[in-house]
C-alpha cells in the first residue's frame, strides 16, 4: 500500500493542487485589475523662494489643507507631496518675516504640478509687540463675512473665536455648533452631516471661495484659517455658495490669505 501511495499520489492530490493553482491565479487577477482601475495619483513638486530676489526660502513651512499633510523645504526652498488624490487643494507657506501666502491648486488624475511659490516680505520689521490684524483693501471677503454675519442666517466663527479655542482640527470647532452632527472614529476620521439633511448626505466645502469638498473634510488642519460660516439647510445658505445638487449644507473656510481679489465681491 506505501508502495502503491508513493508511485501515484494520494487519492485527490491532483485536484488539490489545481484548486490552489486556481485560487492563485484568480488572486493575482484580481489584484491586476484593481491596479489598472485605481487612478493614478497627483503630486506637487514645489519650490518657495523670496517674491523679489528668487532667492530660495530655507526651512519654510508648507501645509496642504484638506490633505493633513504639512512639512519644511529643504536647503533649495524644495518641497514635494506624492500619492494626492486628483481635486482641488490649499496650498499655504510661511517663513520667518514672510507674510503668509496660500494658493489654490487643482489636479487631474496623474499630474505632476512643477511650481515656483513666491512669498513677499512683510512691509514692517519684527518687534517684540502684538500685531492685531484689521482688514483692509484686500480685505473684501471680511467685509461680506460681516454682513452675512450680522444678517442672522448661518452660524459664524470669526477669528477671535478661534482663537480662544485653540483648535488642532476643523471638526474641534464644529463640536458646539447648533444643528451640526458629528460622528468620529477614534481621534481623527470625522464626517458631518446637518440635523435637517437626509441621512448620509456629506456637506460641501468652499474654502477662500472656491469649491473645495473633494479635498476637505471635518480634520482638515486648523493652519491659517480665520473664520468659518455654516449653513444648514438651502434655506440659510446665501446665493453666491448655491449650487444645484446642494441640498445637505455648506461649510465655508477663510484662511489668512482670503481669495483672489477679483472674487472677493
Amino acid at each position: 500500500m506505501d508502495h502503491r501511495l508513493r508511485r501515484h499520489g494520494a487519492p485527490g492530490a491532483p485536484a488539490r493542487w489545481a484548486a490552489v493553482f486556481l485560487c492563485a491565479s484568480l488572486t493575482s487577477a484580481v489584484a491586476s485589475a484593481q491596479q489598472v482601475n485605481r487612478a493614478p495619483s497627483a503630486a506637487i513638486v514645489g519650490r518657495l523662494v523670496d517674491h523679489d530676489s528668487h532667492a530660495p526660502l530655507k526651512g519654510a513651512r508648507v501645509a496642504i489643507l484638506g490633505a493633513h499633510h504639512a512639512f519644511a523645504a529643504d536647503s533649495d526652498g524644495r518641497f514635494q507631496d506624492d500619492d494626492l488624490p486628483s481635486g482641488s487643494y490649499v496650498l499655504q507657506a510661511h517663513a520667518i518675516g514672510y507674510a503668509t501666502t496660500s494658493w489654490l491648486v487643482r489636479l487631474g488624475d496623474g499630474e505632476i504640478l512643477t511650481q515656483e511659490f513666491e512669498l513677499m516680505l512683510l512691509p514692517y520689521t519684527l518687534d517684540p509687540v502684538v500685531v492685531q490684524r484689521r482688514p483692509g483693501s484686500n480685505d473684501a471677503w471680511f467685509r461680506e463675512f460681516e454682513r452675512r454675519r450680522v444678517s442672522g442666517r448661518g452660524y459664524f466663527i470669526t477669528e477671535q473665536q478661534i482663537e480662544a479655542t485653540h483648535p488642532h482640527a476643523l471638526v474641534d470647532l464644529l463640536r458646539n455648533v447648533p444643528g451640526v452632527d458629528l460622528a468620529c472614529r477614534g481621534a481623527s476620521h470625522c464626517s458631518v452631516r446637518m440635523s435637517r439633511a437626509p441621512r448620509r448626505c456629506p456637506v460641501d466645502y468652499i474654502v477662500d471661495g472656491f469649491p473645495a469638498t473633494n479635498s476637505t473634510s471635518p480634520d482638515m488642519a486648523m493652519v491659517g484659517v480665520v473664520a468659518v460660516e455654516v449653513y444648514r439647510a438651502l434655506s440659510e445658505t446665501p446665493l453666491q455658495f448655491l449650487r444645484t445638487d446642494n441640498a445637505c449644507g455648506t461649510i465655508v473656510i477663510w484662511t489668512r490669505s482670503g481669495p483672489p481679489e477679483s472674487i472677493a465681491h
